[in-house]
């Protein structure tokens, strides 16, 4: 029993740290994510006016590499995802992206300072079943300090197949993004797809 104690701590010690962590995978690919987005707001060539617009879209851009706005269009809407029509679906999910990046990008970046203080912690991974249609999940939970205050972020991410992770919900300081819009949604069943895409518009060209 020893001797095969022995052996098993051998092939522990002599595993590659990346094959140890490989059910790590998605905290990799969010930390891999969330320092590009961090990359950008600190760049210095990115911080004039001037190029303000490049700025947000380089940023939008990023985001898209590691959220899946479609999960997050369709879970959001919840029920009413069956009363839009294969075009209003598509331009909700364009309109909605737009609105879940503002919102998550606007609690970690400030124009008018940079992050370089910025310290984020990754407190645990949970990797979960796999839902029936082999969807792979795991829920992320990590703390954000900044300015000398500790901000809860909690991401949940799925990789369906052949594709990779992406996060799907965002809860900040317990606030679930998707839960959120799912709620004011709910209680808007009588008001046109057309009504709700417009609204989305104004709120980002305010």
């Amino acid at each position: 029993m020893k001797t095969l104690f022995k052996i098993l701590l051998i092939i522990f010690l002599l595993t590659p740290a990346w094959l140890i962590a490989a059910d790590l995978e998605p905290e990799i690919v969010l930390k891999n994510g969330v320092n590009s987005i961090i990359a950008v707001i600190n760049d210095p060539s990115l911080a004039d006016k001037t190029q303000k617009d490049i700025r947000t879209e380089t940023l939008f851009n990023k985001a898209e590499d590691i959220f899946d706005f479609n999960e997050f269009s369709r879970g959001s809407l919840g029920r009413n995802w069956a009363r839009f029509s294969e075009s209003q679906r598509t331009e909700f999910i364009k309109q909605f992206s737009r609105l879940i990046a503002n919102t998550y990008l606007a609690k970690i970046d400030n124009e008018n300072e940079n992050l370089h203080d910025l310290k984020i912690t990754y407190v645990k991974t949970e990797m979960l079943d796999s839902t029936k249609s082999g969807i792979e999940r795991a829920d992320i939970a990590t703390d954000v300090f900044h300015n000398n205050v500790v901000t809860p972020v909690y991401y949940r991410m799925m990789k369906k197949t052949g594709g990779s992770w992406k996060i799907y919900d965002v809860k900040i300081e317990g606030v679930s993004l998707v839960g959120n819009y799912r709620e004011q949604y709910r209680t808007r069943f009588n008001d046109s797809p057309d009504k709700i895409i417009q609204e989305i518009k104004e709120k980002l060209a305010r």
